[in-house]
């Protein structure tokens, strides 16, 4: 899909969603993450059986829950593309192969499209909604 979002705000953008898959591999800090959202972000996993979550407050608490319960995270974004841009929202989506296994040792892979809808805030991108596609079925 061909937009006129500006390369500086597609790299921006890019780069945000690739520290988003580096915070939540490094299995640390949940602000880490939490800090690229907005205050009044929601994010919507449901299409992986993970909650909808509306607000600072319940990613935080997601993340936590991610942190104390993973022993490893492995996310690897690719065909980054810009999906919208209205001169102040930009969207970009990419696929992304994601694998973890949590303490009890279930693991979890999925194959997915990410989509992040993003805005400028104080200087810095964060992102406002974010979803993702299940693109392959879930293991039985």
């Amino acid at each position: 899909m061909a937009t006129n979002m500006p390369e500086d705000v597609f790299k921006a953008l890019c780069n945000l969603m690739t520290e988003y898959t580096y915070g939540v591999d490094a299995i640390a800090d949940p602000e880490n993450v939490v800090d690229l959202f907005t205050d009044d972000v929601v994010i919507d996993f449901s299409d992986v059986a993970f909650p909808k979550m509306e607000g600072k407050d319940a990613v935080r608490a997601f993340y936590t829950g991610l942190t104390e319960n993973m022993t490893h995270e492995f996310h690897m974004p690719a065909n980054f593309r810009a999906e919208s841009w209205d001169g102040t929202v930009g969207a970009i989506t990419a696929y992304v192969m994601g694998m973890g296994r949590a303490k009890d040792g279930t693991a979890i892979s999925v194959k997915v499209r990410y989509r992040m809808e993003c805005v400028e805030v104080d200087g810095a991108w964060k992102c406002r909604h974010f979803s993702l596609k299940n693109m392959m079925p879930l293991p039985a």
